[in-house]
């Protein structure tokens, strides 16, 4: 694998730092929601418990399609450089409201409504921030090194997660009542940092060159969005980004639930059986970006997702039969390892995307493929599974595993049709 240039070791040196950052930050409170749900709600049954911590969860993702929207028109338009400057800004600024904000016995509902419209906002950052970075990367390097540097965008998120839960973990450890606090100024604090830090990057040359070729105005909105021509790609893309919010959430979310009220675990017992669980999470994402480099992204993720759809069919007798928290913990691993959604295939995808347009098409599938499949899952594992149990919310992920791999395959007739008009092309030359 050709070496990268120093300017290039730097910027995505900042890149993933940045990726990491910003996802400990918006991590930080998925990851503690067991504690903090308590401390911003008021206290009630299970079955309303799990209908805030449904809503906490998804208030992630309400504002993604409009951050999409406005974080591609800046991208599109303006470069890749300043919009992840910027949405590192706004998590810095989240996470320092929610480290001071008063509890719900102190302020009532006035608790509620500003987390809530702190977990709103970053989620409006965020999908400026990871596509962003997957955007940065893929334009600034050519394949296999693209699937390889992509993966380590993902990987970084994912270990900014894991971060998230060791920090919490450990101040809960040192103080149970307000070590949350300190944990979420800390992320905002290095949030500052990383924000700064990037103020260097260099913009891409694959933006660079087409804004120089093309020397056209800045576009409308209407014009960034998918045309007749894009329009499939977009709704493959989606359908293939589909389907990590499901096996997220049945990991952490529902079956945390499960350690709780049927293992009796605390909510720090919680947080520290699922740190190594994120960390298994990472370890994978890199491994997939490893192996990318010797196999073709498209071909890992069809036999990955044909392995997931027979776990999933298995995964009411595996819960139902499951009698330790050592036998959730290898349920959770199976579905983090085997449902890592897109990993190695972002650089891939992204290109079958026009440059300029790229950042807004694909963020606006992206933050739609969070927002549809995060608001099923989390209301629909609290519905389906009061009536039908686990059986009902199997349901769920094997529907989604079916879009997933429908979109893959779309892909790889995409990328197989392409080869053999270059083949024919070099033919035809000699």
């Amino acid at each position: 694998m050709e070496s990268l240039k120093p300017y290039q070791k730097k910027s995505f040196a900042l890149i993933q730092i940045g990726a990491f950052l910003e996802y400990f930050d918006l991590y930080l409170y998925v990851h503690m929601a067991v504690v903090l749900n308590e401390v911003f709600f008021p206290k009630t049954d299970p079955y309303t418990a799990s209908l805030i911590a449904a809503f906490t969860f998804s208030s992630t993702y309400l504002l993604r399609p409009l951050g999409a929207l406005v974080f591609g028109y800046l991208g599109d338009n303006f470069g890749r450089k300043s919009t992840i400057v910027i949405t590192t800004s706004i998590m810095a600024f989240c996470s320092f409201v929610i480290a001071s904000l008063p509890s719900y016995e102190k302020i009532g509902l006035t608790a509620s409504v500003v987390m809530i419209l702190c977990r709103m906002l970053q989620g409006f950052s965020s999908i400026g921030e990871f596509i962003g970075a997957l955007t940065y990367v893929t334009e600034s390097t050519t394949p296999p090194r693209s699937y390889f540097y992509t993966s380590l965008v993902a990987f970084f998120t994912s270990l900014g997660s894991t971060f998230a839960l060791l920090i919490g973990s450990v101040f809960l450890i040192m103080n149970s009542a307000d070590g949350w606090r300190t944990a979420f100024y800390f992320g905002a604090a290095i949030a500052v940092v990383g924000s700064v830090a990037r103020t260097q990057l260099r913009e891409t040359p694959e933006f660079l060159q087409e804004k120089l070729q093309n020397k056209t105005k800045h576009k409308k909105i209407s014009e960034l969005l998918p045309s007749q021509k894009t329009k499939k790609n977009f709704l493959c893309y989606l359908g293939v980004e589909c389907l990590r919010p499901l096996y997220f959430y049945f990991s952490f979310i529902y079956l945390g639930q499960i350690l709780r009220t049927q293992y009796g675990y605390s909510a720090a017992e919680v947080i520290y059986h699922n740190l190594f669980i994120s960390g298994i999470e990472a370890l994978a994402i890199l491994a997939y970006g490893r192996l990318a480099l010797k196999i073709f992204p498209l071909k890992i993720l069809k036999v990955r997702g044909t392995l997931f759809l027979g776990f999933a069919l298995c995964l009411p007798m595996l819960i139902n039969h499951a009698s330790s928290p050592v036998h959730l913990f290898l349920i959770q691993c199976g579905l983090l390892i085997l449902g890592e959604g897109v990993t190695p295939a972002h650089a891939l995808f992204l290109k079958a995307f026009p440059t300029i347009g790229r950042y807004t098409q694909a963020a606006v599938a992206y933050a739609l493929s969070r927002i549809v499949t995060t608001l099923l899952t989390s209301y629909g594992c609290v519905f389906v599974g009061e009536y039908y149990g686990i059986e009902g919310i199997t349901t769920f992920l094997v529907g989604v595993i079916l879009i997933h791999l429908t979109s893959i395959y779309h892909f790889d007739k995409q990328q197989r049709g392409i080869q053999e008009l270059v083949s024919q092309q070099y033919s035809e030359s000699n």
